[in-house]
C-alpha cells in the first residue's frame, strides 16, 4: 500500500472545505423517505448506542488527541454528523473530526447550495475540527491510490467509526474485479485501519435481497458459508439451529428464498469482513454487534434494507521468530469461533417497522427525535409532522 500520494493544485479543486457561505437560505425543503422516524431509531439505537459502547468500554481511544473521528457518506444536510455531534460529542466532551464523501458535493449540482449551508453551520459548531471536510466523489474511489478519495482518507485516517450509510446494495458490483467496487474500497479501508492502535465501529447499511446482490458476488459468499459448514462444526450447528441450513441440500433450498438470501449474504458478507481482519497485521477480531432492518418496499417478503454495526478490536501480540532465538508465537483470531457469533448476530436481526409498529411511545420518541434533528438543518418542523402523519 502506498503513501499520500502528491496532490496537485488541480487535484484539489472540488473537495469541499470550510468555508463562510452567504448565499439566502432555499425557502422550501422537501421530506424524503429517510426522514421518516424508523431511520432515526437506526441512528439512536443502534448507531449512537455502539459508538458510545465503544468508547464506554475503551479507557482510550484513537490517538488520545481528545477527538473522534469519523468517516461517512452524509447528505447534503450533514443529518448524520449533526446527530453525532449531539448525542456523542458534546456529551463526552470530545471534538469532531469528519470525512465525508456525497458525489452531489459537485458544483454543477443542484445541492450545492445547501450542502455549503450544512457545511458552514456544522464547521462553526465549538469542537469541530478545520480539517473536517466533505469531498465530491464516491466512496469505491478509495480503491484507486491516486485518487483524491484515497489522498484524503489515508491524510485523515485511520478512524474512530466508519459510517457506509448506502443508497444501494454492498454487493451490487461484481466481485474479483480490479475497478473501483465495494469490496477493493473496503479492503482498502481495512488496511489503513490497520493502523488504529485500539477498536473501532464499522456501521454498514445496504439493500439485501436478490436483486440487490450481484450473481458472482453471492456465489462467492455462498461457497464461503458452504466451507464453514464443511470445515467448522461450531458453525454448522448453529446455522441448523438458527437458519435450517445444515448440508448442501437445505443450503440450496435456502437459496431459493428471499430469506435464505438475505441470510447466506448477510452472514456472508460478516465472514468476508473478519476473513480479512483476522489475516492482516495486526490481525484484529471481529464482533457484529447489532443487525437492524425495514422494508424499502412496502411489499417486500423480507427486510429489505439492513444496517449492521460492527466492532474491530487490533489484537497486539509479537511476531513469531522464524529463527526461533525468540520463544513468542503470533496470536491469530479463530476464524471459526468468530464466524459463530456473527451468525448468532444476523440471525437475532431486528424488524424496526414491527418494534415501532408495536410501540407508539417509541416511534413518538424517535419522530421528536427526527424532527428536532431536522429542526437543525433548517427544515419546517410542523410541515413535517403533517408530512409524517400521511405516510
Amino acid at each position: 500500500m502506498s503513501g499520500d500520494p502528491d496532490e496537485p493544485s488541480e487535484m484539489a479543486e472540488g473537495i469541499v472545505g470550510v468555508s463562510v457561505y452567504e448565499a439566502p437560505e432555499p425557502s422550501k425543503k422537501d421530506f424524503y423517505a429517510w426522514h421518516r422516524p424508523r431511520k432515526q431509531f437506526v441512528r439512536d439505537r443502534q448507531w449512537c448506542v455502539q459508538v458510545l459502547r465503544l468508547l464506554d468500554d475503551c479507557a482510550a481511544f484513537g490517538d488520545g488527541d481528545g477527538l473522534l473521528k469519523y468517516l461517512g457518506l452524509p447528505g447534503s444536510d450533514l443529518l448524520d454528523i449533526r446527530c453525532f455531534y449531539e448525542e456523542i460529542c458534546k456529551p463526552k466532551g470530545l471534538g469532531l473530526r469528519f470525512l465525508g464523501f456525497n458525489s452531489g458535493a459537485d458544483p454543477k449540482s443542484e445541492q450545492q447550495t445547501e450542502l455549503n449551508i450544512s457545511l458552514d453551520e456544522v464547521t462553526k459548531l465549538d469542537g469541530v475540527d478545520s480539517q473536517s471536510q466533505i469531498i465530491p466523489d464516491d466512496i469505491r474511489r478509495v480503491a484507486n491510490e491516486e485518487s483524491i478519495a484515497w489522498s484524503r482518507v489515508f491524510k485523515l485516517g485511520p478512524f474512530d467509526v466508519i459510517n457506509l450509510d448506502l443508497c444501494d446494495g454492498f454487493g451490487t458490483d461484481a466481485g474479483g474485479k480490479f475497478n473501483d467496487t465495494y469490496y477493493n474500497a473496503m479492503a482498502h479501508l481495512l488496511a489503513l485501519q490497520a493502523r488504529q492502535k485500539t477498536p473501532w465501529l464499522l456501521l454498514l447499511t445496504t439493500r439485501v435481497g436478490n436483486a440487490h446482490v450481484d450473481t458472482e458476488t453471492f456465489a462467492l459468499l455462498l461457497k464461503r458459508y458452504a466451507e464453514n459448514l464443511d470445515g467448522c462444526a461450531d458453525f454448522k450447528t448453529e446455522s441448523k439451529q438458527a437458519f435450517d441450513i445444515h448440508d448442501k441440500a437445505t443450503l440450496d433450498t435456502a437459496v431459493g428464498t428471499e430469506v435464505g438470501i438475505q441470510r447466506i449474504f448477510l452472514t456472508g458478507v460478516c465472514k468476508w469482513l473478519l476473513g480479512m481482519a483476522v489475516k492482516q497485521n495486526p490481525p484484529s477480531t471481529v464482533e457484529v454487534k447489532s443487525v437492524l432492518g425495514y422494508r424499502v418496499e412496502k411489499d417486500a417478503a423480507i427486510t429489505d434494507l439492513v444496517s449492521v454495526a460492527v466492532r474491530f478490536t487490533p489484537q497486539h501480540s509479537p511476531a513469531e521468530d522464524p529463527s526461533q532465538l525468540s520463544k513468542t508465537k503470533k496470536k491469530v483470531p479463530d476464524e471459526c469461533a468468530l464466524a459463530v457469533k456473527a451468525l448468532k448476530r444476523v440471525s437475532k436481526l431486528a424488524d424496526v417497522d414491527q418494534i415501532l409498529g408495536g410501540d407508539k411511545a417509541l416511534r413518538d420518541s424517535m419522530f421528536e427525535k427526527m424532527k428536532l434533528l431536522l429542526g437543525t438543518a433548517r427544515y419546517d418542523m410542523d410541515a413535517y409532522a403533517v408530512w409524517d402523519a400521511q405516510q
